[in-house]
């Protein structure tokens, strides 16, 4: 049996599958980055106001790993996707197939609280035996992150009836 890392070099559809997954996962970090720099924005004003220093850097970073933690637990958890997944045509199930409840959710993302530790997820789901397209929390959780073909809309076009009132 061979890795994730070792299967990546060759299988192109774990290509696409990890390229997507990084598109969505840069997708949903901007979403977070800007919800936390308002939310870091409106808690320092009193302290630029007081002229008191503000630990921006710290602050925000920390305000946006846990936003995009909270942020991707509650929309897998409710829909089954964040944004970013949706855009790249993913979704989140546990193995049964079905949508993860929050509990389950909150486990498969809690390394997004920290962005080394989600590169360590990552890794460290790719560099041992299992499922290559799961990271770690996903094995620990359940889940599995699967691919979804967009449904086309087809336009039907009727007459509609028209019936005299007598």
């Amino acid at each position: 049996m061979s890795t994730g890392l070792e299967k990546l070099r060759t299988d192109t559809q774990l290509q696409n599958h990890w390229i997507r997954r990084l598109i969505a996962a840069v997708i949903d970090a901007l979403i977070a980055g800007i919800v936390s720099w308002i939310f870091t924005l409106i808690l320092s004003l009193p302290f630029w106001i007081a002229g008191i220093p503000w630990g921006w850097g710290v602050t925000s970073s920390l305000i946006w790993g846990v936003i995009w933690f909270l942020y991707a637990s509650l929309t897998e958890s409710s829909m089954g996707w964040t944004i970013g997944k949706q855009v790249v045509n993913l979704k989140v199930r546990t193995v049964e197939g079905r949508i993860s409840t929050l509990d389950v959710a909150l486990i498969r993302n809690i390394s997004k609280a920290f962005w080394p530790l989600y590169l360590l997820d990552v890794i460290v789901g790719l560099a041992t035996l299992g499922e290559p397209t799961q990271k770690y929390t996903d094995r620990i959780a359940g889940t599995i992150v699967i691919s979804v073909t967009p449904t086309t809309a087809t336009s039907v076009t009727t007459t509609p009836s028209f019936t005299p009132i007598p």
